[in-house]
């Protein structure tokens, strides 16, 4: 089975790469976004399987842009607002493929106050909830869009 293409989103790229390198080999992370603007210009393409023509460079993630992005996980510096409208964004822009996506945010009510301390191991922290949730997902049959608060 091959890896499923996944997109990875968080304030913080020294989460992003070390989460991103953990999810292998069953994950990939193909394309790592920094902010709720590149979200909305880049993730209709990412769900298109096409390149997003990005401004905002980083060495995160594959990207291999070949297959449509299958998962996207949220950190928790995105608000579960911002996240429903771009699902909603998926639904009205052409060419995105059909197949379900699993959409992973942070739960409201567990997000941490401003200015907390992350733990120095974040990112084992953050791979190991997304591993967990994809992996049911996958057993479930990756059938369903769904959104997963952690």
């Amino acid at each position: 089975m091959s890896s499923l293409p996944i997109v990875l989103c968080a304030l913080d790229a020294g989460i992003g790469k070390p989460a991103s390198e953990l999810l292998l080999p069953e994950f990939e992370v193909i394309h790592f976004i920094q902010s709720m603007s590149a979200a909305q210009s880049e993730i209709p393409h990412l769900l298109a399987g096409r390149d997003p023509q990005s401004p905002h460079v980083n060495d995160v993630g594959t990207k291999n842009y070949s297959r449509p992005a299958r998962a996207i996980i949220f950190g928790r510096g995105f608000d579960l607002e911002d996240i429903d409208a771009l699902r909603v964004l998926r639904e009205n822009v052409a060419g995105i493929s059909q197949d379900p996506v699993l959409w992973i945010a942070g739960d409201p009510s567990r997000k941490p106050p401003p200015g907390a301390v992350l733990p120095p191991n974040i990112h084992q922290l953050v791979a190991g909830i997304a591993r967990k949730l994809l992996g049911e997902w996958v057993e479930a049959g990756a059938a369903r869009n769904e959104v997963v608060l952690y």
